[in-house]
């Protein structure tokens, strides 16, 4: 069991709340005397019984408060939580083991002068670093640390991070206990601590307005808040009636001097004159709602083209838009919000009831045949009451629900619509979606009918000629599909008329998160086949840069597989036109054609068709070994990016744009020159660190030792810092 004794940023506690500031916390590391000693995170001692949750705590914070008292002049901390914060398995000292790490928050007052005085005086020093610094210290200088403290330090910042994106979540970590709350609790001088005078009060009924002057009396605040619901009868419900969305959610960070902050009269029940105000009616709330209920197709299209994403705004019934077209049977509304994928085809309601549910139950036979024909629609959705839309329909019976009945069975019989699943192989598969823009990449995996071995190899990804993307298991595809072009924009940075150009292919391929150690163990001849056929795709790419030594044996062995064994009657040097080297080699080799490596390639043909293996699938293993022990960019999941190169003539300094391929993998992050395909750099995670700016589309690397220190402009900075972590953790 490990714990991590961490306290708020003692800057963001006095900091303006005005400057957003990300939140951070510190971390209580402890470092022994002598110099060069590794800082670790506390490890609790080890038990040989087995210990319940409750027990584990208890015993994590008896060290914690051990450790706390045995040091003099500790500065004042008190640690009355405790947090089970992971528990993972983890490779330590040679074997794996499964690990608990808890955290302990801690409150204190921060006095610099006390804890600058028990620095000093202490032999076993304590002391706060933040936490993100302290992860660049374990990353920057991995000598200095031991395993420990670098997974330690790793896991607490990936849970720290967690904790943030939960609204009010790492706020209430840092709240005092509620007896030490209650200690600083302001008494209301309405109802004295005195019963007899207390009941003396209530019998003579103060009123609001006299209660908070004796508040302000017995107080003497320099600045009081009045909450707006002060004095107002009002019954309070334990659910959600209203829903605000954050007009930037999903944008881009909003400029806060251009936000008009309300004045504090605003804040209130009442107007400046006096008057109650009234709260905003339906129609005034939600005006996309009413123009799609009532078919006001001009309110409608004016307001979609000032805010399309309020299509997609939910009213406090858990209605869309298009719900209550729908239900009212506005045909025309129906067609505007269908149009250019602005609403899902089948999107349900909180209720879990579907657009051809509603429009079905309601009778409404147009809107049934408009949704019926829209080829992403889903034939099998069912409603909260587990029924079919011909169930619902023949239920209710509603006035033209013969109609819809034939609609609903006229969609019963037409085909699924279609996608081709492209394999590295040259091979395709044409698979039907059964559940329209609701089918999951996981539903198309299995019905590609995968052996069980080949599935840890192999996933979907999505790609175009600037682009390749690996998709989750939980993406639908149809809707990836469509929004491809949306994707380009974002993460290429092109213009809409180049991305609509670009059609997107869905791919089988391998998964960027496969290990090697698992690779390795590949027997599955399937399997071997596409692993090679896309290595070797990747190879003469140029993506996969190797020496001319190891490229020229991976040309023989992909010769000995196109073009049988050697036959030195035919196999001679005019037999390799170029046309036969664009399928075996990569293609900067082709420039070095006159460098006498033709010979070479002939050599090592014959030797490898007299000494290697016969079997196909044999040979194209031992490819793949090549790829696994002399290919650092082995698979890589690239990206595009560019860097600024700089060089001085004479006193003049220049600068131009080299555009990169980034190849992210398990061993680390390699960039490859666009234009020679010749590898620029290869970095492993031992020593790199790297820092994400998402706002301006970059990322910062570099090295321990600062030899390598670059800026990388991208806008898949995100994607590429995000997979590194995820892959530097399963690396370990």
């Amino acid at each position: 069991m490990f714990v991590a004794i961490i306290r708020q940023q003692v800057d963001a506690v006095v900091a303006s709340r005005s400057s957003h500031k990300k939140q951070e916390c510190e971390v209580l590391l402890q470092t022994k005397a002598a110099e060069g000693e590794a800082i670790s995170i506390v490890r609790v001692p080890e038990t040989h019984e087995k210990l319940s949750k409750c027990s584990k705590k208890r015993l994590a914070m008896q060290h914690v408060h051990q450790l706390i008292n045995s040091v003099e002049g500790f500065p004042g901390f008190k640690a009355k939580r405790i947090v089970h914060a992971k528990t993972q398995t983890i490779p330590l000292n040679d074997k794996t083991q499964e690990i608990s790490l808890y955290v302990v928050p801690v409150y204190t007052k921060p006095d610099m002068e006390a804890v600058l005085r028990f620095q000093k005086a202490s032999i076993q020093r304590c002391e706060f670093m933040l936490l993100h610094k302290a992860l660049h210290e374990v990353n920057s200088q991995p000598g200095n640390y031991d395993n420990e403290t670098k997974l330690m330090v790793e896991v607490l910042n990936r849970w720290f991070k967690k904790q943030c994106s939960k609204p009010n979540c790492l706020a209430s970590l840092f709240w005092t206990p509620a007896l030490e709350r209650i200690h600083d609790n302001v008494t209301n001088p309405a109802y004295a601590r005195v019963r007899s005078q207390g009941w003396f009060l209530l019998e003579n009924k103060l009123t609001a307005d006299e209660v908070m002057e004796k508040m302000k009396d017995a107080n003497k605040p320099d600045r009081h808040i009045v909450n707006p619901m002060f004095g107002v009868e009002t019954t309070a419900f334990n659910k959600v009636d209203r829903l605000v969305v954050n007009p930037y959610f999903g944008k881009e960070v909003p400029r806060y001097e251009d936000i008009k902050i309300p004045d504090p009269v605003e804040w209130s029940q009442h107007d400046q004159n006096g008057d109650e105000k009234q709260e905003l009616s339906w129609v005034e709330e939600f005006p996309v709602h009413r123009a799609a209920a009532d078919g006001d197709l001009s309110s409608l299209q004016q307001l979609l083209q000032t805010d399309s994403s309020r299509s997609e705004i939910w009213d406090h019934a858990g209605w869309a838009p298009i719900h209550y077209a729908c239900w009212y049977g506005r045909v025309d509304a129906v067609l505007v919000l269908l149009d250019d994928w602005l609403c899902d085809p089948n999107l349900c309601n909180k209720n879990k009831t579907s657009l051809l549910h509603l429009a079905a139950g309601c009778g409404h036979s147009q809107i049934v045949k408009v949704l019926c024909d829209h080829p992403f629609i889903d034939r099998h959705l069912r409603d909260k009451q587990n029924r079919t839309i011909a169930e619902c329909c023949e239920q209710i019976r509603s006035k033209d629900w013969l109609k819809c009945m034939q609609n609903i069975k006229e969609l019963s019989h037409k085909p699924y619509q279609k996608v081709i699943v492209h394999k590295m192989d040259g091979s395709e598969k044409q698979l039907e979606l059964k559940n329209g823009s609701n089918s999951l990449v996981s539903d198309v995996m299995q019905s590609l009918q995968l052996s069980s071995e080949a599935k840890q190899y192999f996933t979907l990804w999505i790609t175009s000629s600037s682009l390749h993307l690996q998709l989750k298991p939980e993406h639908r595809l149809l809707m990836e599909i469509q929004k491809w072009p949306q994707v380009l924009i974002y993460l290429g940075g092109a213009s809409l008329e180049t991305c609509t150009k670009e059609k997107p292919r869905i791919v089988l391929k391998r998964d960027a998160r496969l290990l090697p150690n698992i690779e390795e163990k590949v027997t599955d001849i399937s399997s071997i086949r596409l692993l090679y056929e896309e290595a070797r795709a990747q190879v003469i790419r140029g993506l996969y840069p190797c020496s001319d030594e190891v490229a020229i044996a991976m040309g023989s062995i992909v010769m000995r597989v196109l073009h049988g064994p050697f036959d030195p009657k035919k196999h001679k040097p005019s037999y390799f036109t170029e046309e036969i080297l664009l399928q075996i080699m990569q293609t900067n080799m082709l420039r070095k054609r006159l460098e006498g490596w033709l010979p070479k390639l002939i050599a090592q043909y014959k030797e490898i068709s007299e000494q290697g293996p016969g079997e196909i699938s044999q040979l194209q293993l031992l490819y793949l070994r090549y790829c696994w022990t002399q290919i650092p960019a082995y698979g890589s999941a690239f990206f595009t990016g560019y860097a600024y190169a700089t060089r001085f003539v004479g006193s003049e300094r220049k600068q131009r744009i080299v555009p990169l391929y980034i190849g992210v993998n398990h061993r680390g992050i390699h960039f490859i020159k666009v234009e020679k395909k010749a590898l620029l750099v290869s970095l492993s995670y031992h020593s790199l660190t790297w820092r994400n700016n998402e706002e301006e589309k970059l990322f910062q690397i570099q090295t321990g030792d600062q030899k390598i220190n670059m800026v990388i402009h991208t806008p898949q900075s995100w994607l590429i810092c995000s997979l590194m972590s995820k892959l530097k953790l399963s690396a370990v």
